[in-house]
């Protein structure tokens, strides 16, 4: 507007120039921070476990589980790749982009067949420090995490899988952690919360796939914590909490008949409380958190029973606890975890056998006579008590499975967590009549009886692992 109106003015009269002056020295402009002047490197990691096993009768010694998270020492073949490149300008501010791969399944020299299971675990990029000092931002898909329970393998706080964005604060020398995100999901499952079919082309021959459901589940979590030195350990209390929604829609089942399917909301909250910092990966974490809803049935699941009068399952809750520990003292280590979960689904049946409650316990003392051998055992129980009668059994069954495990191997270093590791497995499982029953009649192994063994090898890595150590 100025511009315009000193064009569109009248010439004034010119006044009469002032004396000329001498110049001051010029004062050089501070130079504007060149976007390419940064350091940068490519960060190449990896997490994987993998192993071969023999029940000694010609079996493949596949366990018997009878609870949610029965232990990462049986768990499945599962490698990630992380590739990213970090920069750091020079004022500071740090952005990362990350991508992680995942491949989980059977693998090719065991099944002849040349198929894996592909997953994207990590696809998202990051900055930090680019305005406030502790304030980062980030966008895209990613494994959204805090403290798991490693001997269980499962995060029991906040463990989120989500396509979205958030940010976080965290002033330096402070110990104060902030943060806060928005996510997405649209799970293909059952067509629960979406359905394509293919309808008739207007005005041609054949159909065209139509999306006829569309809703998406919004989670929104917020997550707090704050490191207190108390001298020589560090105590870290943290509160965690989520919403989740899904709105309504109606979907088309059997004989052509739309069913409606009702808006579900629901919320996670707890906390945890860390000590950790008195010795090398020494530390202790105590876990709780309530669920209400759709966030009781899990961020990547979808409900296929257990439903309300009004097919809603925001009636659904879970509780659990959780505890997770190590102790590294040299030539000496020990590590636990356990936990209790209890739940029910939405319906008014108190005596149904989907509600009920478990619980796990392993722990794992090591001894390592050399800086790379390594003689650990691992003891471990679960157990489950359903609230109802078992459709197979007609009675109130309650699996019980005890392990123990014997574990020699050579690792890089001392200590739980030393990475690499290679091992031998041993392991003896005492599996109660209820666990057996709980297999289909033509499971082979209920034949292997009550008393099970095992026999494998096996290895697990992290080398530079964004989501593991």
């Amino acid at each position: 507007m100025l511009l315009s109106f000193a064009l569109a003015a009248p010439a004034l009269a010119a006044e009469p120039a002032a004396p000329a002056l001498a110049a001051e020295p010029a004062v050089p402009a501070e130079p504007a921070e060149d976007a390419a002047a940064f350091t940068s490197h490519l960060l190449v990691g990896s997490y994987g476990r993998v192993e071969a096993a023999t029940d000694l009768n010609g079996g493949g010694g596949s366990p018997i589980t009878v609870t949610a998270h029965p232990g990462r020492l049986y768990a499945d073949p599962y490698l990630e790749l992380d590739v990213g490149w970090k920069l750091e300008t020079k004022s500071g501010t740090r952005f990362l982009a990350l991508v992680t791969p995942a491949l989980s399944g059977e693998l090719f020299h065991y099944t002849g067949t040349f198929d894996a299971s592909l997953a994207v675990r990590n696809l998202y990029a990051q900055a930090d420090d680019f305005a406030v000092s502790g304030l980062g931002v980030w966008a895209g898909s990613r494994m959204y995490r805090g403290d798991d329970v490693y001997l269980l393998d499962f995060w029991p706080l906040d463990n989120l899988n989500t396509v979205g964005g958030g940010l976080h604060y965290r002033p330096p020398n402070t110990g104060l952690n902030l943060a806060a995100h928005v996510g997405f999901n649209r799970l293909a499952q059952d067509s629960w919360q979406y359905q394509s079919l293919q309808e008739a082309t207007p005005g041609a021959v054949g159909a065209a796939a139509v999306t006829t459901l569309d809703r998406q589940r919004t989670v929104a979590s917020v997550t707090g914590s704050y490191a207190l030195p108390i001298g020589t350990i560090t105590v870290r209390p943290k509160l965690h909490g989520e919403l989740h929604g899904v709105p309504a829609g109606s979907r088309e089942v059997a004989g052509g008949v739309v069913e409606s399917l009702p808006r579900e909301q629901g919320w996670l909250g707890g906390g945890e409380v860390s000590v950790y910092g008195w010795g090398k990966d020494s530390y202790a974490h105590v876990f709780y958190r309530h669920a209400t809803g759709i966030a009781a049935v899990g961020e990547l699941t979808v409900p296929t029973d257990g439903f309300a009068l009004d097919s809603s399952v925001n009636a659904a809750r879970e509780d659990l606890a959780a505890v997770a520990f190590n102790e590294d003292l040299g030539v000496f280590s020990i590590a636990g975890g356990m936990y209790v979960r209890s739940w029910a689904d939405a319906d008014a049946n108190v005596t149904d056998p989907d509600d009920g409650w478990e619980w796990v316990g392993s722990v794992r003392p090591g001894v390592y006579p050399s800086q790379y051998v390594s003689l650990q055992a691992e003891i471990s129980h679960e157990a489950a008590f359903p609230a109802g009668l078992d459709p197979r059994t007609n009675v109130q069954e309650s699996p019980v499975v005890t392990r123990v495990s014997f574990l020699p191997g050579v690792q890089l270093g001392r200590g739980s967590f030393a990475r690499p590791s290679i091992h031998l497995r041993y392991t003896l499982s005492l599996v109660n009549q209820s666990a057996l029953d709980r297999l289909d009649p033509g499971d082979s192994r209920r034949a292997r009886g009550p008393v099970q063994h095992a026999v494998g090898v096996g290895a697990e890595w992290w080398i530079q692992s964004q989501g593991y150590r």
